[in-house]
């Protein structure tokens, strides 16, 4: 009997999901265009379904199912934002009213993707990263002592929120995403020249900038300086063992990522030994790797469950 776990990785232009087994294998896996924020998650929730129809047609058991969101989600897996997507019902609940009562479970999309760094990437080197995701978005994860840390609300991810320098744009009212992310990249060119690119997105940019667009170049550059500086300041303040860029466009080696690492060195190579600031290490979707990871420790901790309850706590473990 072949099994798998169905994980998804919802992002603000697309989902990502995919059967994943036990060492890692995409047994099967689709796509679905989230774009325009997938109102009632309609986009989302029919590629799970999808997924899953197809799992039982091929006679395989889908241990658990876990989906990494775009948004604020409490630790006890409630999504308590609406900044990506346009959802109705609580993510949680509308995917396990699909998943025919195995366990659900869902995460922000950032610390899916640094437990799929953690699991299969940088984390072989390191014990602690901060992940930083740029993609339509900016957000970190703060791995520490091969561990996610949630923070209290579990909001421990709003990289995106910072402010930008001053000296890069004066007249910038924003945060960092709005400045610095795929969204906001296209945005500010938009903005500047009124032109909607044929590519669209802050791909269209770079590709604009390959070809010589002066205003692209610029905006790109001032990206590229506004984050380069804001992971220098996040190193100032956490002092972590390493950084790993991924992400859509952290992944790529564009001049975007390349102005990011210039900067951060430029300013990091003020301190004695800086930590490095590294490309994910996962091949293939961190994201989606790091929820199957999540799916198959909530499978076997359902497994263990029934057993842990016929075992009555003793005095010494019930007060400790």
């Amino acid at each position: 009997m072949t099994e798998a776990v169905l994980a998804l990785d919802v992002g603000g232009t697309k989902a990502h999901g995919a059967l994943v087994d036990r060492e890692y294998r995409l047994l099967d896996e689709g796509f679905a265009r989230t774009a325009g924020r997938d109102p009632g998650l309609a986009a989302t929730l029919g590629l799970a379904a999808g997924l899953l129809e197809r799992a039982a047609r091929a006679g395989t058991t889908v241990r658990a199912v876990v989906a990494g969101f775009p948004e604020y989600v409490s630790n006890d897996g409630v999504v308590t934002a609406h900044e990506v997507l346009d959802w109705t019902v609580q993510p949680g609940e509308a995917l396990a009213a699909l998943a025919g009562g195995v366990p659900v479970r869902v995460a922000s999309d950032v610390k899916a993707g640094a437990l799929g760094e953690l699991a299969l990437g940088r984390g072989r080197e390191h014990d602690g990263f901060v992940y930083v995701s740029l993609g339509t978005g900016i957000s970190t994860a703060i791995v520490l002592d091969r561990r996610v840390h949630d923070g209290a609300r579990g909001e421990a991810i709003g990289f995106g929120e910072w402010s930008v320098p001053a000296e890069l744009d004066p007249a910038w009212r924003g945060n960092l995403e709005g400045f610095a992310s795929g969204s906001g990249i296209a945005a500010r060119y938009l903005a500047r020249t009124g032109t909607e690119l044929p590519e669209g997105g802050a791909r269209g940019v770079l590709e604009a900038d390959a070809s010589g667009d002066p205003v692209a170049a610029e905006i790109v550059d001032s990206a590229a300086a506004a984050i380069g500086r804001a992971i220098a300041q996040l190193v100032s303040l956490l002092d972590p063992p390493a950084i790993v860029l991924a992400g859509g466009l952290g992944s790529a080696d564009t001049r975007l990522a390349r102005g990011i690492r210039t900067e951060y060195e430029r300013i990091a190579s003020r301190r004695p030994s800086p930590p490095p600031l590294l490309p994910s290490g996962v091949p293939t979707n961190p994201g989606l790797l790091g929820a199957a990871a999540l799916a198959w420790e909530l499978a076997t901790a359902s497994e263990a469950a029934p057993s842990l309850a016929a075992a009555p706590a003793s005095r010494e473990e019930r007060t400790a």
